[in-house]
């Protein structure tokens, strides 16, 4: 997962929703509702805390709410803010280094926890989690920077890109429709032509994606790989994708 490191004007809301957050889960009556609980799906691992976060929860707050239970959250975060101002350089790095530690294994987490979920329940965490769906298309677009190779089209929408000009003004689920009832009649030698296009580009992208992976690991961008590995590279699904292994030559489609 891509690391969404706070900016220092957004600390005094995320302070605040941590207090709340530790208040709540700190009754042995009650415990905060996460995302996960409300959809009925395992909770997802605990993102580490920032270094400010880490300071002011457990160095300031404690000692503040100790000598003054009634201070307010909003004066709570005043003088952590205050506080942060004046910390050391070592102190701060020792914190932000602890963080970006903290951080590999996070990543590393997020990568078997969406593994291990099903593809229903994936697609329904997305859904509902804004932040998990703006992670995922930076993820993606960190991807294509750096040369993710493309998977390639399959036979049946390899021949359907060969038609596109014919479509007109023929609305496009009509027309997609009515290339599946043309692609499943055609004639076999014609067909096997796009078959082995595609069982040609496939193989090559198995290759490029394999050195594509090994580029990444030794250039410490393996949290990149997201979920893809080699065993789907091979089928042709990538981070979580469809696969795209080619059915009989009679099917419509060859995903």
């Amino acid at each position: 997962m891509l690391s969404l490191i706070s900016r220092f004007n957004g600390l005094n809301l995320s302070y605040h929703r941590a207090i709340t957050c530790h208040r709540i889960s700190s009754s042995p009556q009650s415990r905060r509702i996460t995302l996960e609980d409300k959809i009925g799906i395992r909770p997802k691992p605990k993102r580490p805390m920032s270094a400010f976060l880490k300071f002011s929860s457990n160095i300031v707050r404690p000692n503040l709410i100790k000598d003054n239970p009634s201070l307010p959250i909003t004066q709570v975060t005043k003088i952590a803010a205050e506080r942060w101002k004046s910390v050391d350089d070592d102190t701060k790095k020792k914190l932000a280094k602890e963080y970006q530690d903290e951080m590999v294994g996070y990543r590393a987490a997020m990568v078997e926890y969406l593994k291990e979920l099903s593809t229903v329940d994936s697609k329904l965490l997305e859904k509902h989690d804004p932040k998990l769906r703006k992670e995922k298309l930076a993820l993606k677009k960190k991807r294509f920077e750096l040369g993710c190779p493309k998977r390639p089209l399959t036979a049946y929408l390899s021949y359907l890109q060969t038609r596109r000009s014919e479509q007109g003004n023929v609305p496009y689920k009509d027309w997609v429709s009515k290339m599946a009832e043309v692609w499943k009649n055609l004639d076999a030698s014609e067909k096997a032509k796009y078959v082995q296009r595609y069982e040609h580009d496939k193989a090559a992208f198995v290759q490029q994606m394999a050195a594509w992976e090994k580029k990444m690991r030794d250039s410490g961008n393996a949290h990149l790989l997201n979920t893809g590995t080699q065993q789907n590279a091979a089928s042709g699904g990538i981070g979580g994708s469809k696969s795209i292994k080619p059915k009989s030559s009679g099917s419509t489609k060859d995903s």
